[in-house]
This record gives C-alpha cells, sequence and structure tokens, in this order.
C-alpha cells in the first residue's frame, strides 16, 4: 500500500509529540523580559514551532504548532490572545514551509537545505517582530491610546520580542542537523 492522503498514527503521534514540546518548551522554560504591551518572555515555544514545521513540513507544522501554543495560552490565562496566536502561527508556519518547498524542491543538496532552513527561519523572526509590533499597535489603539502613543508603546515592547526572535534563530540552526537526522532516522 502506498502513501495516501489520509491521516495515519504515526503523522497523529508526531503531531501530539511537537505539540507537547511546544507547550511544554513554554510552560517549564520562562524568562520574563519587560515590556510595555503584554508579558513577553524567553522561551522554547517557538524552537519547537518551527522544528516541526522544519521536519514535518508546513501543514503538519502548522497544526502541531498552533495547538501547543493555543493550549498553553488556554491554560495559562492568556486567553484574550488565542485569535492572534492562531492566526499568526498557521500563518508563519505556513510561509515557512513554503519557503522551505520552493528552494529544496527536488535538491538532495545538504547545503541547499541548510540554507533554506536558515533563510527560512530568518524570515519568521522577522514575521514574528512585525506581528508583535503590529497587534500591539492595535491593541492599544483598541484600549483607547492615540496612534502616536500606541506606535511608541508597541516600539518600547519589540526589544523582548527581537530577543526571543534571536534567541529562536540560533538554536534552531544550532540543533536542526543532529535533531534532523535523528528524525529522519526514527520518524520519517
Amino acid at each position: 500500500m502506498g502513501q495516501s492522503s489520509t491521516i495515519n498514527l504515526k503523522t497523529i503521534v508526531t503531531i501530539g509529540f511537537f505539540a507537547a514540546v511546544t507547550f511544554l518548551g513554554i510552560q517549564m522554560f520562562r524568562i520574563p523580559l519587560p515590556a510595555a504591551v503584554g508579558t513577553p518572555f524567553v522561551h522554547f515555544g517557538h524552537i519547537f514551532v518551527v522544528l516541526g514545521v522544519l521536519l514535518q513540513g508546513g501543514k503538519k507544522g502548522a497544526v502541531s504548532g498552533t495547538i501547543g501554543l493555543v493550549l498553553f495560552d488556554l491554560l495559562n490565562g492568556y486567553v484574550q490572545a488565542i485569535p492572534q496566536v492562531f492566526i499568526e502561527t498557521i500563518v508563519k508556519c505556513l510561509i515557512l514551509g513554503a519557503i522551505l518547498k520552493h528552494f529544496v524542491k527536488g535538491k538532495d543538496d545538504k547545503k541547499t537545505e541548510y540554507r533554506a532552513v536558515t533563510i527560512g527561519v530568518f524570515v519568521y523572526a522577522v514575521m514574528n517582530i512585525v506581528i508583535e509590533f503590529v497587534m500591539g499597535t492595535i491593541t492599544l489603539l483598541i484600549a483607547g491610546s492615540g496612534v502616536n502613543a500606541a506606535l511608541l508603546g508597541a516600539l518600547t515592547s519589540i526589544p523582548a520580542t527581537v530577543i526571543n526572535a534571536a534567541f529562536m534563530v540560533g538554536v534552531v540552526l544550532l540543533i536542526y542537523r543532529p535533531i534532523g537526522r535523528i528524525y529522519k532516522k526514527y520518524f520519517y
């Protein structure tokens, strides 16, 4: 029996695994950062979201990453953030998956693959920063701030997002190859 478009048990388990480690990556490891908007912290969540996309592909990575991040928000009092997290995670994961597919399609070259991973991870990080700035601005505008105050307030929160994004980029680029080898050996 060949590959089918139905979801098999291995796929469900893999998606569940990445959702669980995404959740645990935030739940168990948090370093709070100062910010004018929200309560940001350095965590491993986005590292596992990105690894999920890199190893499973964009669609499955979007499912596992979204489940992990939304589950964390639901269980930790960030219910108001769920719509944003849900939409932005799906969009970022699908874009990251498309970047990988575009650069790696039909090639079996480790350098090309790692170059695509590097580009994709940086794009994901930049999207995270831009989305946080835009959503921070919108949040402050809804709360009654003027446009200039909202822009300035959102801008003061960006360093925390930049720190988290840089942390994510560094760790993913450091561990992708060894984790990828293990994943391909046992799960692929």
